[in-house]
C-alpha cells in the first residue's frame, strides 16, 4: 500500500511539472510573438492634394484710341486761308497771311498760326519769318506758345536769316543773341550748340 500511495505522490508531482512547464513554454512562445510581430498599423489613406482653380487669363489691355484733333489742331483754318489766297496766284498777299497768322497766335489757335506763318515767311515775308523764327528759339521759347516740347534753335537761326534777308533788321539782334546763348551752352558742353556756332564761321 505504502509502494502505491508513494507511485500516485510521484505521478502527481511530475504531472505538475509537466503542466508548469507547458504554462511556461505557451507564456514564452506568445511572448516571443509579441515581440517579434509588432501590431499592424492602419494602412494610411494618402492626403489628396487641394485642387487648384484653373487660372483666368486677364484680358488683354484695349487699345489706347488717341482722340480725334480738332479744326484748330489740325490748322484746318489756316489751310482755308492758304487756298484762299492761292485762288489768285498772281499776287498772293503774304502780308495778309501774316496778319491772320498773329490773330490765330493771339485767340491760341497755334497750329493755325504756325501754318500761316511757315507759308507767309517762305513767300518771302520778313515779319512771318521773324516770328516764326521766335516759335523755334531757346531765348523766347515757351510751351504754352509753341507746339513743339523743346525749341530748336537752328530752326531760329535758319529764320532769323531769312527775315534779315527779307528786310527786317530785328533779325540781326534776335541773330547776335543767339549766338550768345549757344557760345554759353557750348561752354557747358551742349554739342548741339557748338554745332550751331559754326553758322557764323
Amino acid at each position: 500500500m505504502k509502494a502505491l500511495s508513494d507511485t500516485r505522490r510521484c505521478a502527481g508531482t511530475v504531472s505538475g511539472r509537466t503542466l508548469a512547464f507547458v504554462v511556461i513554454a505557451v507564456v514564452l512562445v506568445l511572448a516571443a510573438l509579441y515581440l517579434l510581430y509588432p501590431k499592424s498599423t492602419p494602412e494610411q489613406v494618402p492626403i489628396p492634394e487641394p485642387i487648384q482653380e484653373p487660372t483666368l487669363k486677364s484680358p488683354p489691355p484695349l487699345e489706347t484710341v488717341e482722340p480725334a484733333q480738332s479744326e484748330e489742331e489740325r490748322g484746318d483754318s489756316a489751310r482755308g486761308v492758304i487756298a484762299a489766297l492761292r485762288a489768285n496766284p498772281d499776287r498772293i498777299d503774304y502780308d495778309q497771311a501774316h496778319a491772320r497768322a498773329r490773330e490765330f497766335q493771339a485767340t491760341g489757335q497755334l497750329a493755325d498760326a504756325q501754318l500761316l506763318y511757315f507759308f507767309a515767311a517762305r513767300g518771302g515775308n520778313g515779319p512771318a519769318a521773324f516770328d516764326l523764327a521766335t516759335f523755334y528759339d531757346p531765348i523766347h521759347f515757351s510751351q504754352d506758345a509753341s507746339l513743339m516740347e523743346e525749341p530748336d534753335p537752328f530752326q531760329a537761326y535758319k529764320w532769323y536769316r531769312t527775315a534779315l534777308a527779307a528786310g527786317d533788321d530785328a533779325a540781326q539782334d534776335r541773330l547776335a543773341k543767339l549766338k550768345s546763348w549757344a557760345e554759353e551752352a557750348a561752354g557747358t558742353g551742349d554739342i548741339e550748340a557748338e554745332r550751331l556756332l559754326q553758322q557764323w564761321e
